[in-house]
């Protein structure tokens, strides 16, 4: 495996020139059947372990083979990626997520059913990589992991803070903060250690809404018939903007970088994020740490957000599709998502457990405690959506929008999705 870090977005606008092309043509296979070649693969920021040892797994079984790594900044990565395939000097492979993420790439991306057994798709759910999210079509992607958005805690705050137990809804959350801030502890986190300016609030609004409307209504959030600018969400995105003008956040969520670096330092008891940051929070933290669904909701949280989330593509201009296209197979076979759920990921497959204490705890409450599992809501809204519901949500939680405006802004950016962009995926299967 070699790895770099990407180009940075102003310089392929400046110079035109795109720094991470398809690999050359070098022979795709050997004579013992194993496939060979170079194949470059672009990730979503930060390369995760998981997909270090994965590429290592890979090559061991495969001698001929090298995965060169290119990390791409994850708030540039969909416009450098768009420019990249655009110009057909994109890479072999690509980190991808599914639904409307994955729609967006379809004409660049391989039909992987022509290389891999539609039995495999169906062992890692992998449907919402296929055209229309039915595996009888083309199939562009396979996931990797089973993810799920819920919060990060610290017990020993808690405990240190008089809570005898983490929040399940509104009520407990501004209860529960009132002790932390006044036992001198940060109750909420916001921000991004990468200066991405602002945070993903589409987290938090899965909870909100999936708690709320449930899946037939965010069917209609998808397709226009349901308002975001509703009484209903109205009223749970003022409540959520309202953690911050109590105290109960920190004060910059738009540009604060040390929300992680407190977080593991024992300066804050939440944090939003998802199962992908189970494991640097338990070296951290080691058993301190533990995980539930956000609990924002007037009644008590009985929802997980989960999704066979993070996977890879192949691009179709690849000179090297057979090493490429068996690396993603690769990934999702027993052996490949036995290395992911050694590095502490949720794996796609199903039967194979994670080794992270934290993601496994979060998935056997969900089973004891009857949870209702729904996706990743942002996953199934068109591109130009998600980008609306997140900038509008942090300009709520900056005090700079009212919950009304900020969520018709969200309508806008929803009826000015094309018809030939509106993906129908009927969630609630009604």
């Amino acid at each position: 495996m070699t790895f770099r870090i990407g180009a940075a977005l102003a310089v392929v606008a400046v110079s035109g020139l795109l720094l991470a092309g398809c690999s050359s043509s070098e022979p795709a296979s050997t004579d013992s059947g194993k496939v060979a070649g170079e194949v470059t693969l672009w990730s979503y920021g930060k390369v995760q372990l998981s997909m270090t040892k994965l590429i290592e797994g890979f090559e061991k079984e495969n001698a001929g083979a090298t995965v060169k790594v290119i990390e791409e900044p994850g708030d540039q990565y969909f416009a450098l990626l768009r420019a990249a395939l655009t110009s057909g000097q994109g890479p072999d492979i690509f980190q991808m997520f599914p639904g409307g993420y994955q729609h967006q790439f379809s004409d660049y991306s391989l039909d992987l059913s022509t290389y891999i057994d539609r039995s495999e798709f169906e062992a890692v759910q992998g449907q919402f990589f296929a055209e229309k999210s039915n595996l009888d079509n083309p199939v562009y992607g396979v996931p990797l992991v089973s993810n799920m958005y819920y919060t990060l805690y610290n017990q020993e705050i808690l405990d240190k803070a008089g809570v005898t137990k983490f929040p399940t809804d509104w009520a407990e959350v501004d209860d529960a903060c009132k002790k932390i801030t006044a036992a001198g502890f940060l109750c909420i986190g916001y921000g991004s250690d990468t200066g991405a300016g602002g945070f993903d609030a589409y987290q938090d609004f899965s909870y909100m809404s999936g708690a709320t409307i449930g899946l037939s209504g965010w069917d209609g959030l998808i397709d226009g018939t349901q308002k975001y600018d509703s009484p209903k969400l109205v009223d749970q995105v003022t409540k959520w903007g309202e953690l911050q003008t109590k105290g109960f956040t920190n004060p910059d969520v738009l540009t604060w970088r040390d929300v992680r670096t407190d977080f593991l330092g024992g300066k804050t008891a939440m944090y939003m994020t998802g199962s992908w940051d189970a494991s640097w929070a338990s070296d951290g933290l080691g058993d301190k740490v533990h995980a539930a669904p956000t609990p924002f909701s007037d009644k008590p949280m009985d929802v997980l957000v989960r999704l066979q989330d993070s996977g890879l593509s192949v691009s179709k201009d690849s000179k090297n599709a057979t090493t490429a296209a068996a690396f993603t197979a690769y990934s999702i076979s027993e052996a490949g998502q036995k290395i992911i759920a050694a590095a502490g990921g949720v794996p796609a497959r199903t039967g194979i457990e994670s080794d992270s204490p934290v993601n496994q705890e979060v998935l056997a409450n969900s089973v004891t405690e009857k949870w209702k599992v729904v996706p990743m809501m942002d996953n199934f809204l068109d591109a130009s959506v998600t980008t609306a519901l997140r900038s509008s949500l942090n300009q709520v939680m900056a005090g700079q929008l009212t919950a009304s405006e900020a969520l018709k802004k969200v309508d806008q950016a929803t009826a000015a999705v094309s018809k030939s962009d509106r993906v129908t995926y009927n969630l609630s299967g009604k």
